[in-house]
């Protein structure tokens, strides 16, 4: 969940609604939230799909459509500035997405909001820096055109923000908190990506951290440039909406940029609404309902949408939009959960149960394990991470970079587990069956981990001896280095003499790349 805290008082000067109306209407939306008298504060804990909620200014814009049927129109206006992509940037970082904002009234309060809305949408939408990094500058500070490109490593200096002197790049890397947190994104590659100005002052080591010249945006600030650059443009598109979207509710005026890359030139940020196909006879069958056209049309008012003919108008700031479902979704949440009558299907059909896996699953449970069950598409970007660089069954047309191949291996949706539940406590044992694409065919496989402090080779190796046992197979280790795993403690498993799967300690840099900083014992089986 994320969470967003403001004064009451505060909400009030952007949408003046009593206390209670607030907090009910934000809870109404899906938004629970609760006053805390104390502090004078709301607190609402958001679901991470709506990023455009981060902000105060965007649960304020929802509340005036919910309860006032208004919906905001933001345009742009046409400028000069202009940032050339170099092709440089195609096997590491190539996008950008580039807005300016001038006109803007900052006080610390607004500049520490800003900080955190930006830290929410790259824990989230940007997949902690993964997807997209962000960097916002004072305008004035800076020369046009901007170049973003990329470096060798030793042509890179300039001095960080929070920092007082010079770095180079691979002393930002090591030393600078942001460096460490995310210097794995860009260490193993040849060159770094920059943005640089018109006069070659460097703006950024993307996505590391802005220059203490360029980067620093304080009270006197008015006017500011955005890019949001990573792998994944569509992902940079919908943040930088977000983001400017907030600003002009702050007051600021918006302006275009140009983005040349290849000859070819984007105009960002567009802020026209997205017209999505609905169909309302669809949405009755599916909520069960019988809402008319002016019924459907009042209802999606109040979550933000325009209903025009067979068409709904998107804000360009709903980035969890992807299809008419989602859609769907909202109508129902205008509507009320609470209004819906429970009925019984007019049919009977008896359920089973197919387990092919019983007394392999018993075994696991009865060791302690819990199991998990991962998606079988994964990326590139996280099989990276554990250095697989075999062949890879790839999506034609994947409708995200997130689910782009089909997974070789369980190994890195099993570390991403550990790491998205390493605040649970420890020690954490788990395991999965799940189906690989191998060499030619899809196979089943077995996975089984731990997570902890401190934790011990014989005792791991203790729970391949009892599956062994327990599942009447010969099984002994034989000492063989694999990519992931720590070369002092990295086993093949054989059964029969044959190679079955791997056992071991990830290695320690692994792990940090999923964030996790405790030990990690990892079998994997071909079953």
């Amino acid at each position: 969940m994320v969470v967003v805290e403001y004064l009451y008082e505060d909400m009030k000067k952007l949408v003046n609604l009593p206390l209670e109306k607030v907090v009910n209407g934000l809870s109404g939306l899906g938004a629970p939230s609760e006053y805390e008298p104390e502090t004078k504060k709301i607190i609402s804990e958001l679901t991470p799909n709506r990023a455009d909620w981060y902000s105060m200014e965007g649960l304020a814009r929802a509340l005036k459509a919910y309860y006032r049927k208004e919906i905001p129109e933001y345009k742009t206006n046409k400028s000069d500035y202009e940032v050339l992509v170099d092709a440089k940037l195609e096997k590491s970082r190539p996008y950008t997405a580039c807005a300016v904002v001038k006109n803007l009234i900052l006080s610390d309060e607004r500049i520490t909001d800003m900080v955190l809305l930006q830290e929410k949408l790259l824990g989230t939408l940007g997949r902690h820096v993964k997807r997209f990094g962000i960097g916002i500058y004072p305008l004035q500070a800076i020369s046009f055109p901007v170049r973003y490109t990329a470096m060798k490593p030793g042509e890179i200096r300039y001095v960080p923000l929070g920092c007082d002197k010079e770095m180079s790049a691979k002393e930002v890397l090591a030393k600078h908190k942001k460096g460490q947190e995310y210097g794995y994104l860009i260490e193993k590659l040849d060159e770094y990506p920059v943005f640089v100005d018109a006069r070659n002052k460097i703006m950024a080591l993307v996505p590391i951290v802005n220059s203490a010249e360029t980067g620093k945006v304080d009270t006197d600030t008015t006017d500011i440039f955005i890019e949001v650059s990573g792998t994944d443009l569509n992902s940079c598109k919908a943040a930088l909406n977000i983001l400017v979207c907030t600003f002009a509710d702050m007051g600021g005026k918006v302006y275009q940029v140009a983005v040349k890359k290849k000859g070819e030139t984007s105009l960002l940020p567009d802020l026209k609404p997205q017209k999505m196909g609905f169909d309302l006879d669809k949405a009755n069958r599916m909520l069960g309902v019988r809402f008319n056209k002016a019924e459907a049309e009042k209802l999606l008012l109040q979550m933000g949408y325009r209903f025009k003919g067979d068409e709904v108008e998107v804000a360009p700031y709903r980035a969890d939009v992807m299809g008419e479902i989602d859609v769907i979704e909202d109508l129902a949440i205008a509507y009320g959960y609470n209004n819906f009558k429970p009925t019984l299907p007019d049919f009977f059909h008896a359920g089973g149960m197919e387990r092919k896996f019983d007394h392999l699953d018993d075994t696991m449970r009865g060791m302690g394990f819990s199991e998990i069950k991962t998606f079988i598409l994964t990326n590139k970007e996280k099989l990276g991470r554990i250095g697989y660089e075999g062949p890879l069954l790839e999506i034609s047309n994947p409708s995200s970079e997130e689910f782009g191949v089909v997974r070789p291996n369980l190994v890195s949706d099993m570390l991403d587990t550990f790491a998205y539940n390493k605040m649970k406590g420890l020690p954490q044992n788990l395991y999965e069956i799940g189906v690989v694409r191998g060499k030619d065919e899809d196979e089943k496989r077995l996975i089984f981990g731990m997570m902890g402090k401190n934790l011990d080779f014989s005792a791991f190796r203790g729970y391949l001896q009892t599956l062994g046992n327990e599942m009447k197979m010969d099984l002994s280790l034989k000492k063989e280095e694999t990519a992931y795993l720590d070369k002092e403690i990295s086993c093949a498993v054989l059964s029969k003499g044959k190679n079955i799967g791997t056992f071991g300690k990830v290695e320690k840099e692994v792990c940090l790349r999923f964030d996790i900083a405790f030990d990690v014992y990892i079998c994997e089986l071909r079953i």
